[in-house]
């Protein structure tokens, strides 16, 4: 067993190397390539004819939706270099994308400063455009100029809204300032108004997802405020509590549904699954165990491996509905996860009161 735990290290460790010297490698790729196109002011001997521009950008965009960030930054370089020997009122719009393009990747790449300087030649050709304001709160923000960036993206729901993404960001920066009040609100109108869960390359999840996960954060800690009111809680506050609590379980199983059960998604949903089934048992006189019976059989279709769940529901069956053959079912679950002498031991006691009973019958 000493052997093949070596062996899979070793394999660990070269995947691990492997992967930073592929890292390495396209890191050095970007460096040349972005070295060489930063540097660059005006139109040169090789420049690339106009009449390429347009697949040039094409071309940029295709492998910008990949990730494929090495590639995407040449092209869309290659682009400018191309409208350079014609700048136009009818390129304009052309012109300030492939800027935007290379200040979003420069920021990915952590190079703010040359982020920057891109974005303000994007500012120049149309100052008030929703994308050159979007990417200037996200610096600010990068920054942490907090305020100055819910300013900026402000003044992008001002002309739009409507939009998704920056109704997220702000979404996330009213978190952060323990508003959330405010922060529920502009959640709430970044799923409504991302139906199709469009993907963002720059985000690990369409915006939809990520509001739905970042609301039911926030729902959790305003019902986990009421912990520290310094007054009995009233009937209502009660109401209240229950409500958030099922919209923020309510939210994650929707993202789920929506087939973007990511692993941050299915925790959260776990985490709170479990309060809610604590909660349950603790109110057994007025509702059935099977009640949370059922929250735990959720939380295990969830994440099979959840050994708390199956003790939990081997617990209920064996204790509270005095069923021994689904106690005895959960407990050799618990075994095959996690073999433990307590365990056999219950195995091996509900064996026995079961084999009793037969016996007694017969």
């Amino acid at each position: 067993m000493e052997s093949n735990q070596q062996t899979g290290n070793r394999s660990f460790f070269s995947f691990n190397r492997w992967l930073m010297y592929t890292e390495i490698i396209a890191v050095i790729g970007f460096l040349v390539i972005a070295a060489l196109y930063t540097q660059r002011g005006g139109a040169e001997p090789d420049t690339p004819p106009i009449s390429q521009a347009e697949k040039f950008l094409t071309d940029a965009d295709a492998h910008y939706d990949k990730q494929d960030l090495v590639t995407a930054v040449f092209l869309y370089w290659q682009a400018l270099q191309a409208f350079e020997t014609a700048k136009t009122e009818e390129n304009k719009a052309e012109r300030l994308h492939a800027n935007l393009r290379i200040a979003e990747i420069y920021s990915q790449s952590n190079w703010l400063k040359d982020a920057k300087s891109r974005l303000e030649h994007a500012s120049h050709i149309q100052p008030d455009h929703i994308d050159v304001l979007l990417l200037g709160g996200k610096f600010l923000r990068d920054e942490g100029l907090i305020q100055e960036s819910i300013d900026m993206l402000t003044a992008v729901l001002e002309k739009n809204p409507s939009h998704a993404e920056t109704n997220y960001i702000l979404g996330v920066l009213y978190q952060g300032r323990k508003e959330y009040n405010k922060a529920s609100k502009h959640y709430q109108s970044a799923i409504e108004n991302d139906p199709e869960l469009i993907y963002v390359p720059s985000e690990k999840a369409p915006i939809g997802i990520l509001a739905r996960l970042q609301l039911s954060r926030t729902y959790n800690k305003m019902f986990l405020s009421y912990r520290f009111l310094d007054r009995e809680l009233t009937s209502e506050d009660m109401e209240e509590i229950s409500r958030l609590e099922s919209q923020a379980i309510i939210l994650l199983e929707e993202a789920i549904h929506l087939n973007h059960g990511t692993p941050e998604v299915i925790d959260d949903l776990i985490r709170l699954l479990y309060v809610r089934a604590n909660a349950l048992k603790r109110e057994a006189a007025t509702r059935p165990y099977a009640d949370a019976l059922e929250v735990y059989e959720r939380i295990v279709a969830l994440d099979p491996t959840e050994i708390q769940a199956w003790e939990e529901m081997g617990e209920i069956y064996h204790g509270f509905l005095g069923d021994k053959e689904k106690a005895l079912e959960m407990y050799r679950k618990v075994y095959e996860l996690e073999s433990h002498a307590t365990t056999v031991a219950i195995i091996k006691s509900l064996e026995a009161e079961i084999a009793d009973e037969i016996e007694e019958i017969e």
